[in-house]
């Protein structure tokens, strides 16, 4: 990292932002008792969990429900 550039645009250097981050996406969904899930489907949960966190739930649930109406062909 060029911590000059990084600091002469007054950018945080920090890791604890990325640290919150991976709480709240990824440790509150997926450790803790009372938490199940195949290893499998992981990397969807995380999606899924990233979609509802960024307040994109319903386009994302509409952008599903939209490709179930009209599926496209797969070239």
């Amino acid at each position: 990292m060029n911590y000059s550039k990084v600091l002469a645009r007054k950018l945080p250097i920090g890791s604890g932002a990325i640290e919150s981050l991976i709480r709240q996406v990824v440790n509150l969904r997926m450790k803790g008792n009372s938490k199940f899930w195949l290893r499998e489907n992981a990397e969807i949960m995380l999606h899924l969990r990233c979609q509802w966190i960024a307040g994109n739930w319903n386009n994302f649930c509409n952008s599903i429900f939209i490709s179930f109406i009209n599926p496209q062909a797969v070239t």
